[in-house]
Parts: C-alpha cells; sequence; structure tokens
C-alpha cells in the first residue's frame, strides 16, 4: 500500500452494542470501532500522528524519532505508519535490550520487522526525553528526524484527534461520549472538535493523574488561548477510580468485566484503556439510577470510543487462563 492510497483520516464505523449492563440500565450504547480500522496497527494512533507524520515527511531525512516502552502501541503505530509512507522511524525504547532475541516483546518484533530502528536507553536516560539537551543529542545522532513525544502527546497530535468527532456528533449530539485516556490527547482533540454540544466523559488509565489539567494545557497549547481552553474544559468530566492500581494494573474485578463484555459483544477490549473505560461505566450503570450522572438516565443514548490498542494485550493473554 502506498500513502497515496491511505484516506486523509479513516473513517471508522459506529455501531450500537447490545450488552446487558446498559440495556438493564435502559442506556443506549452505540460504540466507535477505531480497532476495527483495517492495517497492522489500527486505534486512534492515525488520528494522532497525521500532522506528525505529514511534518516528518518534510523533513530531508524524511524521518520520525519517537519513544515507548516494550510493549508501547504508540510505538506499534508508528512503525506501521512509517513503513506505508516511505518514512524512517527510530524508535527509543525505555530499558535495555534483551540478550536473547526471542525475548524482545511481539511489539518490538513487529517494529523492527517494519522497519524501525531500536535504540535502547536506561531509565534514568529515558527520564530525559522532554529535555532539549537529550533531543539535541538524538538529532545529532539520527541525522536531524522530526520527534515526537511519547503518545503524540502536544499540540500536533491534539488538532489530529478533532476529526474523531464527526458532523452527526455536531448534528445529533450524544448525551454523552466516553472515551479513555493516559496522557490527554485524543480527549484534548475530541473536546475541541466537540463545541460543546455533548458532555465529554474521560477515564483515567493513570493513578493519581488529573485529566482536566493534563487536558487544559494541551487544549491551550493547541488553541493558544486559556479562555478558551478552560471554557472547553468545563464539558468535560473525569472519572478517576478505575484505574485498577495504576497503568496497565489488571484486577480480577477488570478481567472478569472485560471477559464478559467480550463474550457478549464479541468486541475486544485492551486492559490498559478501554477494558478501564468499560469497567468505570459498569460501576455507574449498575448504580440506583437516582444516584446516576444525568447522561446516563434512562432513555440515554452514549457513544464510546474505542480506541484500539488490542496489539498490546499479547504481553498478558499467554499467561493470563480465563
Amino acid at each position: 500500500m502506498k500513502s497515496t492510497d491511505i484516506p486523509f483520516w479513516p473513517q471508522p464505523k459506529t455501531e450500537r452494542v447490545h450488552w446487558s449492563v446498559s440495556e438493564q440500565a435502559g442506556v443506549d450504547l452505540w460504540v466507535r470501532r477505531l480497532d476495527a480500522i483495517p492495517g497492522p496497527s489500527p486505534g486512534n494512533k492515525a488520528w494522532k500522528l497525521h500532522w506528525h507524520l505529514e511534518k516528518a515527511q518534510q523533513t530531508v531525512s524524511k524521518s520520525l524519532l519517537t519513544f515507548g516502552g516494550p510493549w508501547s502501541n504508540h510505538l506499534h503505530a508508528v512503525a506501521a505508519a512509517g513503513r506505508v509512507r516511505g518514512i524512517r522511524t527510530i524508535g527509543i525504547v525505555r530499558g535495555e535490550r534483551p540478550s536473547n532475541e526471542e525475548d524482545l516483546t511481539a511489539t518490538l518484533q513487529d517494529c523492527e520487522a517494519w522497519g524501525m530502528t531500536l535504540f535502547f536507553v536506561s531509565r534514568a536516560e529515558y527520564a530525559e526525553k522532554h529535555t532539549d539537551f537529550f533531543k539535541a543529542w538524538l538529532r545529532d545522532q539520527f541525522d536531524n528526524p522530526w520527534i515526537v513525544p511519547e503518545g503524540g502527546a502536544d499540540a500536533w497530535g491534539v488538532m489530529g484527534s478533532q476529526k474523531l468527532i464527526e458532523p452527526d456528533d455536531i448534528n445529533s449530539p450524544w448525551d454523552a461520549i466516553l472515551v479513555a485516556a493516559g496522557t490527554g490527547t485524543t480527549a484534548a482533540g475530541m473536546a475541541i472538535g466537540l463545541k460543546g454540544v455533548s458532555p465529554l466523559i474521560v477515564c483515567s488509565a493513570l493513578k493519581g493523574w488529573k485529566p482536566l489539567e493534563a487536558m487544559q494545557t494541551l487544549i491551550e497549547s493547541t488553541v493558544n488561548d486559556g479562555l478558551w481552553a478552560g471554557d472547553m474544559v468545563e464539558n468535560i468530566v473525569s472519572w478517576e477510580d478505575a484505574h485498577e492500581g495504576g497503568f496497565a494494573k489488571r484486577s480480577p474485578e477488570l478481567m472478569e468485566c472485560m471477559d464478559a463484555w467480550e463474550r457478549e459483544t464479541n468486541i475486544e477490549l485492551d486492559a490498559v484503556y478501554t477494558g478501564k473505560l468499560v469497567l468505570a461505566l459498569k460501576r455507574r450503570l449498575e448504580t440506583d439510577p437516582v444516584n446516576r450522572p444525568a447522561f446516563l438516565s434512562r432513555g440515554a443514548r452514549i457513544l464510546m470510543l474505542h480506541s484500539g490498542g488490542v496489539q498490546g494485550n499479547r504481553s498478558w493473554k499467554t499467561k493470563y487462563k480465563r
């Protein structure tokens, strides 16, 4: 596939989901299936990376450098996109390279197969990834590539994510739109695109992380207007109770919830983001209707964004016994 074969913005399907929890609560649940987009690395990264890829193609070296861990969805998506678009990709990986190549994670094996250069650094060095000095050193080492922050978390990523809100979302507003978040980039773009017509519910995948603060910073850096950013954040509700102990932590309740969801809907979830979003939604739908938020009252029509990321399930599915 050539880069010219790729649509400017992918068109995910949005489908009604028959889930016993939402149906018993009288809530009409729909899912926007970014996980079902054709290609080797489906998910929200196609939107977050769009403008970064455009910038990388404009560099003399036509290269892009970014950061991630051994099971990073971000690295996986960057490597796949780089292969399709003819862009050289460099992945700065947290930790040491395994001495036995067979111990390289399936994610990183995919990245190398798609042509990504993997460069492993210590955790102490990785912690410097935001510093100007470290980025200057990386530019010198790799022929001045376009550098993308981990997760695509900057104004370019926010701008691309605006297109996750479609015209029908504005013309026929939902009672709420739900999305999981790790950096807040996707959600920040959606908040801008949504124009305040529906509340945006953001479920944090990290313990102790404050999504609203992170999103206000991202929105402000994108629109360059603090008051406007503040207005948009007022339309956002954060759920911070489904992290299950921290990033990528999996509790028995989370796994049971994912199992039940997947049996009923035939839609796979990832245990880092979308699984925790479904768990947070389940907890609220199972409360007394009087105590539910208004946007989850009987007759409500809500949209959940499935952000993909299921490739990362390979990190635990070989070990976890269903």
